[in-house]
């Protein structure tokens, strides 16, 4: 991959995070701002494999589908626990 590739992907994410109001400072730890600005982005990026049938960004949303479900682990693990139980229980 070249250094091109990488900062063309790091423009396009500045925008999209900037767009989706993802926090300008994150850096790594879950805030209800960050988890809605995930949930934001994948949300465009479902619309978009929906309407194009374009699968190269799945593997994308797949990647921050695994970062909001930490988010919520770590902001509301009550309801996670809840939620995980009754899963286990149906």
């Amino acid at each position: 991959m070249s250094t091109s590739t990488i900062e063309a992907l790091a423009s396009a994410w500045a925008r999209i995070a900037e767009e989706a109001e993802f926090p300008a400072d994150y850096e790594g730890t879950a805030t209800p701002q960050a988890h809605r600005a995930s949930e934001a982005i994948q949300e465009q990026i479902r619309e978009r494999i929906v309407a194009t049938n374009d699968m190269r960004l799945f593997s994308l949303l797949h990647l921050l589908s695994q970062a909001s479900l930490r988010m919520e682990q770590a902001l509301w693990p009550e309801d996670y626990e809840r939620m995980t139980r009754e899963v286990e229980e149906a």
